[in-house]
């Protein structure tokens, strides 16, 4: 092999290793700190699930896991005025039903409600700030 040949093959080696390394950061970056919302009663209709969450500090990437095992229920992320009104309709960002729903938070204020009729208004909505 030529000294040239050997060169190019380490500096291709080199970017190689460097996009891998970025790539790895931004995947951590990504995916942060896993909390489950509600802690051990999960995302139910209960009087302080609407508080869960103030006493923490999120970061953008962050990730929420909605838990729940009724069939009804359901996460929507919606903008601050579906929040407000409890009302995913005009202000659905995204629904997720599966019971183990994984949520990467966005930085900036980040609105959940549960999109069952009423279950909102009853304080099953939770508003989180990600920095």
């Amino acid at each position: 092999m030529s000294g040239t040949r050997v060169k190019a093959q380490s500096r291709a080696l080199v970017i190689i290793f460097g996009l891998l390394c970025l790539l790895l950061q931004s995947e951590e970056a990504h995916h942060g700190t896993e909390y489950v919302v509600g802690d051990d009663k999960g995302w139910d209709l209960y009087p302080e699930v609407c508080n869960w969450g103030k006493d923490k500090h999120f970061k953008a990437g962050d990730v929420l896991v909605f838990r729940y095992s009724n069939a009804l229920f359901s996460v929507a992320a919606v903008d601050a005025k579906g929040y407000q009104s409890c009302s995913a309709k005009g202000h659905l960002k995204k629904l997720y039903n599966s019971g183990d729903d994984h949520v990467v938070l966005k930085k900036g204020q980040n609105y959940f409600i549960c999109n069952v009729i009423d279950y909102c208004g009853y304080g099953m909505r939770i508003a989180v700030h990600a920095e």
